[in-house]
């Protein structure tokens, strides 16, 4: 008897802890800023106030990992600009289409990518209008000598009219 009365109490308790469903409008609201009263001790230099962004752009950089993954190089340059940079994991700067297209194609090609997992995919427009996503990744990376390492990386994209014009890139290896 004991445990019907729990059981009870217990499904009672969820309903009445489950509000219901007020109906939603159907109209495409505004998208607004939150607004942020909280005082930071340290503040911004860049950006603190986003918004979600465009998702086309996120899908922007997942067909950017799919051709290089594929090692469908050439498919994959139509999506920078012809000024883009590159801010590499190892402190390096890849600046211009040119100096990408020699990095896919003396690097990237001659290693294997294997078992490409995403985390987390978040377009975010700044307040000033800048796009980014912001991406969290990892990848199995075997060297043309056969060693296998995996990486973790955290990378940022500014998209400007549908075209990657900067990649921020920082990594480990996962341990």
């Amino acid at each position: 008897m004991k445990k019907l009365i729990y059981f009870t109490a217990i499904i009672l308790i969820l309903f009445a802890c489950n509000p219901t469903a007020e109906p939603k409008n159907e109209q495409a609201s505004e998208k607004t800023l939150v607004e942020n009263s909280t005082e930071y001790i340290y503040e911004a230099t860049y950006l603190d106030q986003f918004e979600m962004g465009n998702p086309e752009n996120v899908l922007l950089v997942q067909k950017m990992h799919e051709r290089i993954l594929a090692k469908k190089f050439d498919e994959v340059y139509g999506l920078f600009s012809d000024s883009v940079v590159f801010r590499n994991a190892d402190g390096s700067t890849t600046e211009g289409i040119a100096a990408v297209k020699e990095v896919m194609e003396t690097v990237y090609s001659k290693v294997t990518f294997e078992n490409y997992r995403v985390g987390v995919n978040l377009a975010v427009t700044g307040n000033n209008g800048d796009e980014w996503v912001l991406l969290w990744d990892q990848v199995d990376v075997i060297s043309p000598e056969g060693k296998k390492t995996s990486e973790l990386y955290m990378e940022a994209f500014m998209i400007v009219e549908s075209k990657i014009v900067l990649m921020n890139q920082f990594s480990k290896p996962s341990l």
